[in-house]
């Protein structure tokens, strides 16, 4: 048996590696391991929030992924600061 790589978790059935695309889990559609063919779903009312999370990793990342597959170097886009500005008052 295969240890999971980054991107799979371990089938809750047969424990075989088991990849998690991000667009599909974000799309909602079904998860099939290839093993023992149990059909993994999101619960997107319970996740809504770690679904957001990853939709903006995702949109987030995607020059540095395309970047990566073409073997181009990412354009230099600034960086959102990670504190929250206050409202003047």
């Amino acid at each position: 048996m295969n240890a999971p790589q980054p991107g799979q978790i371990p089938c809750p059935s047969c424990s075989r590696p088991l990849a998690l695309p991000v667009t599909a889990v974000l799309r909602g559609e079904p998860i099939v391991c290839a093993g023992c063919g149990l059909e993994l779903t999101t619960q997107r009312e319970a996740s809504r929030e770690a679904l957001a999370a990853l939709d903006r990793w995702h949109r987030d990342t995607a020059a540095a992924r395309t970047a990566a597959v073409s073997g181009q170097p990412p354009e230099q886009a600034p960086r959102p600061s990670r504190r929250a500005r206050r409202p003047r008052r």
